[in-house]
């Protein structure tokens, strides 16, 4: 490739040693890759979180010549914390607080970015301020250090994530700054908007560009996200070189933001560290144990339910209904539920809904079955180990069996107590939701959605729901697992996503060896779609020109076939899940950064040397 190698590397980021959602998880993971290019030359460059840094952060003796750029930024209100990111391969990480330059200078910049850019923020606040200050910081620290002994001279780069640090590579553009300036949009903010009101992105996007026509910026006011917009797309313009993540946000990003990326540098994982098959198999076989004893005791007080060879599957995300596509979730299991009733099938199939709502506590109706049930598997336990050598004495003297007489009565009587406790449930239907929503359940719009789909745990389901609202912990006293446990113990992931730039969570499953199933319209998807051949294990669910009732029925012929499928089909296929994703190793797929630092280097070389 025609370029010139960077020496040195700012990556800037919102989310370096800040975690706030899935660019953290990207630059985490990619960090071993970007050490092993750039050595200490690497340097991170995030926002000071007061509530994170110190899971992320292990502040170091700044070096002196660094110690002075500190000092003169604090004399401006910017305060500078070095050390290492020990959650990412203990690379370089400066944390910026600019929370005094915000106070002193916010509002005189914003004039400035105004007269400079349009960018329309008189009307924001927090939300955008904090970014925006803490953005223009990063650009004033990259300056300074870029005239250190070190790094003078060098050929260097600044790859900028999102919006949010915008305002950092413009102020150096605008300095003419000796360094490459990269921005990557992982999503647009309209595009992210549009979707979550329901409105079909992609078919926008696709008819937009077929006749040459742009989003009118303008619209950005109906969102409120005419600061956001702007400062997206003047930082998209204005970079040396721009970036995304997927061929779907490539689309998105050239009708919304009115330039096309020049490199699509897909997300990916640091697999190195991933389990093997034979240990991923002996922890399926005992988390699933884990799940299938909840369920046994959620279910089982209301009435009997078989526990073996059903089907676990579960959507995961933001409580985003339309975005997540939780509503083709559920309309498939209606669907599902009514096919599998219809042809009398022995297998339950167990939904799970793990989406984090505001809630107060475990349902005390939940919890009590569930310690309830313990003590009879404890007390069950404790009786076959007492018994055991009476069992064993008598059938080697080939004796009848005095059940009744080996177990005793004290056993019978404990047993008939704790089974009294779930006699007042018999009859009813177990909850949908395991815990108690902070507002009224029957606001919910998935409660409702269940309802109105005849989802309501009757006995003569087939498919039984389980919202559990909360995210996924070892000590949530319910399930107790993680949520990485919870995968790899369930059958099936579904992510059913009308908006999804990447899509890290049907990856992760995958690279968990469990079946998952994407979308047309996800990053991942795409990916699959355009690199993997036809007969892969990851199913891609068709959004893009269906109708909602044809994806619907599309994701239940998917689960159906995952529910007749043979047990040794359904292993195989699961280590074949695993061998699909390998190519998006970082590994693999961190040349496209790499590829656009020396584009980004050949433009920075070109735009120095004209204007001297």
């Amino acid at each position: 490739m025609v370029g010139k190698e960077a020496e040195i590397c700012f990556e800037v980021s919102f989310e370096c040693g800040n975690k706030v959602g899935g660019i953290y998880t990207i630059l985490k993971s990619k960090s071993g890759e970007m050490k092993k290019k750039y050595g200490d030359n690497y340097w991170a460059i995030g926002f000071y979180n007061p509530k994170e840094y110190l899971n992320n952060f292990e502040e170091k003796k700044t070096p002196k010549e660094l110690e002075n750029i500190f000092s003169e930024l604090e004399k401006k209100g910017v305060k500078c914390y070095y050390g290492k990111w020990f959650q990412a391969n203990d690379v370089n990480l400066i944390l910026i607080d600019s929370s005094e330059f915000q106070k002193k200078n916010v509002n005189s910049l914003k004039k400035e970015f105004w007269e400079d850019y349009g960018i329309d923020s008189i009307k924001v606040g927090f939300d955008f301020d904090e970014p925006f200050a803490w953005s223009y910081a990063a650009g004033l620290l990259i300056e300074k250090m870029l005239e250190m002994k070190g790094f003078k001279g060098k050929k260097s780069v600044a790859q900028f994530h999102e919006w949010l640090s915008g305002s950092g590579l413009l102020y150096l553009k605008k300095k003419n700054a000796p360094v490459g300036l990269v921005f990557t949009t992982h999503a647009t903010r309209i595009g992210r908007a549009k979707s979550g009101c329901g409105e079909n992105l992609m078919k926008e996007v696709n008819e937009g560009l077929k006749k040459g026509e742009y989003f009118d910026d303008k619209d950005a006011y109906k969102y409120e996200l005419q600061a956001q917009h702007m400062m997206e797309m003047s930082t998209a313009k204005h970079s040396d070189i721009f970036t995304t993540v997927s061929d779907i946000v490539k689309k998105e990003a050239t009708y919304i933001l009115k330039r096309t990326p020049e490199v699509v540098a897909p997300n990916a994982l640091d697999l190195s560290g991933s389990f093997r098959t034979r240990r991923l198999t002996i922890l399926h076989e005992n988390y699933r144990e884990k799940i299938d004893k909840f369920l046994d005791a959620y279910f089982s007080p209301y009435y009997p339910v078989k526990m073996k060879d059903n089907m676990i599957t579960f959507i995961s995300g933001r409580y985003e209904f339309l975005n997540k596509g939780v509503d083709l979730y559920i309309n498939a299991l209606k669907k599902l539920n009514k096919r599998l009733k219809e042809r009398k099938c022995e297998k339950l199939v167990f939904a799970f809904i793990l989406i984090p709502a505001g809630i107060k506590g475990p349902k005390t109706s939940v919890l009590g079955n569930l310690v309830h049930y313990q003590k009879m598997l404890d007390l069950v336990k404790e009786k076959t180990n007492e018994i055991t050598d009476d069992v064993v004495s008598e059938m080697l003297f080939h004796k009848k069996i005095d059940i009744e007489k080996i177990l005793g009565e004290d056993f019978y009587r404990d047993m008939k107590i704790l089974s009294n406790f779930f006699s007042k449930y018999q009859g009813k239907n177990p909850p949908l939701c395991t815990y108690q929503l902070d507002y009224d359940e029957k606001e919910d719009l998935i409660i409702k959605a269940l309802q109105e789909a005849g989802l309501t745990n009757k006995e003569e389901d087939r498919v039984k729901i389980i919202f559990y609202p909360t995210y996924l912990s070892p000590s949530d006293g319910l399930l107790g697992l993680s949520y990485k446990e919870f995968v790899i113990g369930a059958s099936v992931g579904v992510f059913p996503s009308r908006y999804e730039p990447w899509g890290y969570t049907p990856f992760e499953t995958a690279v968990l060896r469990t079946l998952s199933v994407t979308t047309d319209v996800a990053g991942f998807g795409k990916f699959i779609l355009k690199n993997v051949p036809k007969e892969n294990p990851i199913k891609v669910l068709h959004i893009m020109d269906r109708t909602n009732e044809q994806t619907s029925a599309e994701l239940a012929d998917i689960l159906e076939f995952f529910v007749y499928m043979e047990k040794e089909s359904k292993t195989r296929m699961k280590i074949k899940t695993r061998e699909v994703v390998d190519i998006l190793d970082w590994k693999v797929q961190v040349v496209n950064y790499f590829n656009a630092h020396k584009m980004a280097i050949e433009k920075m070389l070109s735009r120095t040397d004209k204007n001297g």
